[in-house]
């Protein structure tokens, strides 16, 4: 393997770690990281964007879990007869 193809492989893995680790996007990122000067500073923004947004929701459904949680009671060992 050449050096050029270690750096491309470095943007391909960089490029879906950016966007959350989708799944089905191998192409994608692969045929993005053969230019890596290519991406507009739009497209930036845009992933950014994507990106905060899944964290808002992530953390949003973290808390309500954890909320969730507090208040579960373990089964009673004990029979109501």
């Amino acid at each position: 393997m050449t050096d050029r193809e270690q750096e491309q492989r470095e943007r391909a893995y960089r490029l879906w770690e950016e966007e959350g680790r989708p799944e089905g996007s191998h192409d994608d990122h692969w045929k993005r990281s053969e230019h890596p000067a290519d991406m507009s500073d739009q497209e930036s923004d845009d992933v950014t964007k994507v990106n905060q947004q899944a964290d808002a929701a992530f953390g949003g459904e973290n808390d309500a879990a954890a909320d969730d949680a507090a208040t579960i009671r373990p089964p009673s060992s004990v029979a109501p007869d």
